[in-house]
């Protein structure tokens, strides 16, 4: 019995650590399921649950810190969008930029606010929500019951969002746009608006991921407290196939290593090794679906905007080879 309680405790513990990363995919897949990549991630995170931290230590509710949250990685998500979309800009710069951007602005309003850069103050965070009788069954209540409530809301998430993409027009669409936009246009789609709106929805996931990650379990926002998690979700988005489950899943994995790297830390074995179970989990997983993996057609091709169109052509000009004089 001893072995099936510390087992039920793992499986919540990789549960609960899985939540942000899940959030964090699903981000980069409804972003790259309508043609834009989203490498932001991990600074939207960050950002986010500065401002997370910001909301619930100010008004005493989490739920207000997760909507600061979600509008924190809504803003980054509008400078990405407008940047990469209506400018025609480098998506992948962008993302860059948007990586070193957050980090830092997040770090000079906690100076601002807190005087410090270091830790905020605690804050409130979600509860453990008990499924009633559910909750009572031995072994099997510890692994399906008592998380924050903030992961059972990025569970009906993800299913929502695996059910828009596969069954409704809308989901037809963003799949659509991010495999031909050309052929959407001809159907009087503004491909422009439905790739932002798209973008928009993921930075709101994403935003939630950082809530979910300040105010899940620590309570408080902490420098770098990501540690890398925005990048495991733009790897687990891949892992995952572009799917809101698949990426799920694939989250999955890497929130079993980061739970066996907690477990193996309390036995004594060193910290530089186990740091790196879960990106070693993420290299494995990207070789072995590496020969399947297909990502939608017109993933990270601009769709040249009207305000970018004469730079473009004035590129395609110059990279055209000129033709000599007629002998």
């Amino acid at each position: 019995m001893d072995f099936w309680i510390s087992f039920a405790n793992f499986f919540a513990s990789a549960i609960r650590l899985t939540a942000p990363i899940a959030l964090g995919t699903l981000a980069c897949t409804i972003s790259e399921r309508a043609g834009v990549i989203n490498i932001g991630i991990e600074g939207s995170m960050i950002f986010s649950g500065f401002l997370a931290a910001v909301g619930s230590y100010y008004t005493g509710s989490p739920w207000v810190g997760l909507l600061c949250g979600c509008a924190g990685g809504a803003f980054l998500a509008l400078i990405l969008g407008v940047l990469a979309i209506y400018c025609n800009g480098q998506q992948i710069v962008i993302g860059i930029g948007l990586n070193l951007f957050g980090p830092g602005f997040a770090y000079m309003l906690m100076r601002a606010l807190w005087d410090t850069t270091g830790i905020s103050p605690w804050v409130e965070g979600f509860h453990a929500v008990n499924i009633p009788v559910l909750s009572d069954i031995p072994v099997l209540g510890t692994m399906l019951s008592g998380y924050p409530s903030c992961v059972y809301l990025g569970l009906l998430a993800v299913a929502v969002m695996q059910y828009l993409l596969r069954r409704t027009a809308w989901g037809l669409s963003i799949r659509a746009v991010g495999e031909n936009p050309a052929a959407v246009a001809t159907l009087g789609i503004n491909v422009y608006r439905l790739r932002l709106r798209a973008v928009l929805l993921g930075g709101v996931f994403a935003g939630m991921a950082g809530a979910v990650m300040c105010l899940s379990s620590a309570n408080v926002f902490v420098n770098d407290m990501s540690a890398g998690t925005g990048f495991m979700a733009f790897a687990a988005n891949q892992f995952g196939q572009w799917s809101p489950v698949g990426g799920y899943l694939a989250t999955l994995l890497f929130g079993v290593m980061s739970a066996l790297r907690m477990r193996l830390q309390s036995f004594g074995v060193a910290t530089q090794l186990t740091q790196m179970l879960p990106y070693l989990a993420a290299l494995i997983g990207i070789k072995l679906t590496g020969m399947r993996m297909r990502a939608p057609a017109a993933n990270g091709a601009p769709y040249p905007h009207p305000l970018s169109a004469p730079r473009v052509r004035r590129k395609a000009a110059a990279a055209a080879p000129t033709k000599g004089p007629k002998a």
